[in-house]
């Protein structure tokens, strides 16, 4: 390069390069489609899966109430709230299809046979001051019942972060660096951490508005609370930034569009299983367990789901923040370092 770029000359050339991906990204309904696809499918996907579960056909719940805590004045009208009703009598044991005992600040939740639409219970718990992980909800056989919509949030929005980043980030790339318009750019005066962060605001909002959507339905359903909105909001940009930088990584160096879009397919689902969110960690080796625990996108979703669903995660939430942007910006800057014009270079 003949000259370098001055920082006014990098903030003009940043603007005019981030509206031209924005104008490019949405010309291409396809690219645009394939996108939002991932995280669609998945919402819809889990949000039916729980629905026929644990929702569908269920019956209004029933509860025998036993044991005591001093959450317990408030129980009476959290229930109300939610048309649940308490069973009393004699025969209350054979009325109730729900009994919930209380110790101390623990709640354990037996359901009956058949099994009734039991997501109230849990909710009004919570709202009574029982944390998410300190109430079990076993079915009459003891198995443990699961939120599947809940629990599964943050793993559906990694998936569609993972889309954005890789089917809307790295594939691009790497087909103009096969077309030979990253050659042609290599031959101006800009810097190659100009040209990558210019890739992001448009593809940013996406994400962003993936992330808001996943927050209204947090707060829709009642899974968060005002107190750690603000937390799940640092969480999901943070996790989004990071995407992004692995994003940047993969499309630093190949120029084989069709590779990328195959591997853009087919690690978000590695990602997702190794998450330990589809899988509880614990049936898995230890060696694994450990293992999964140094991958980034695990913190996100651990991060995450301690507020969407109320998790013990690993690590300290603000730990996990400190390490997941560390490692945002290492990738970014490896991801620059790395990055190639064309493959000539």
């Amino acid at each position: 390069m003949s000259e370098r770029e001055t920082p006014a000359s990098t903030r003009s050339t940043l603007r005019e390069l981030s509206a031209a991906n924005a104008r490019e990204l949405m010309r291409n309904g396809k690219s645009v489609f394939s996108v939002l696809f991932m995280f669609g499918f998945f919402l819809i996907l889990i949000w039916a899966l729980n629905y026929a579960i644990n929702i569908g056909n269920r019956a209004a719940p029933s509860v025998l109430l036993n044991g005591e805590s001093s959450a317990s004045s408030r129980m009476t009208d959290e229930f109300s709230d939610r048309g649940i009703d308490f069973v009393t009598g004699v025969n209350a044991s054979d009325s109730a299809n729900a009994v919930v005992t209380l110790d101390g600040a623990r709640a354990n939740v037996v359901l009956g046979n058949p099994m009734p639409n039991w997501s109230g219970i849990v909710g009004a718990l919570e709202a009574s001051g029982f944390a998410n992980s300190d109430i079990a909800v076993v079915d009459a056989q003891g198995n443990p019942v699961v939120d599947l919509f809940r629990s599964n949030l943050a793993a559906t929005l990694m998936m569609g972060y993972a889309g954005v980043a890789f089917l809307g980030t790295s594939v691009p790339l790497v087909a103009l660096r096969r077309r030979g318009t990253l050659r042609l750019l290599g031959t101006t005066p800009l810097r190659r951490m100009t040209f990558i962060l210019a890739q992001t605001p448009i593809r940013f909002g996406i994400g962003a508005i993936q992330a808001l959507i996943v927050i209204l339905l947090a707060l829709g359903y009642g899974y968060v609370g005002g107190e750690n909105l603000v937390r799940l909001i640092v969480t999901l940009l943070l996790g989004l930034a990071l995407f992004f930088a692995l994003g940047y990584l993969l499309a630093s160096r190949s120029r084989n569009p069709d590779l990328i879009t195959q591997i853009s397919g087919v690690l978000p689902v590695i990602v997702l299983f190794l998450s330990g969110s589809v899988f509880p960690m614990y049936i898995l080796p230890e060696w694994v367990q450990q293992a999964i625990t140094y991958l980034p996108t695990t913190w996100f979703v651990q991060a995450a789901s301690a507020d969407l669903v109320g998790s013990e995660p690993f690590l300290n939430v603000y730990v996990l923040w400190a390490m997941m942007a560390t490692a945002t910006v290492l990738l970014t800057l490896l991801a620059s370092k790395l990055f190639k014009w064309d493959r000539t270079e």
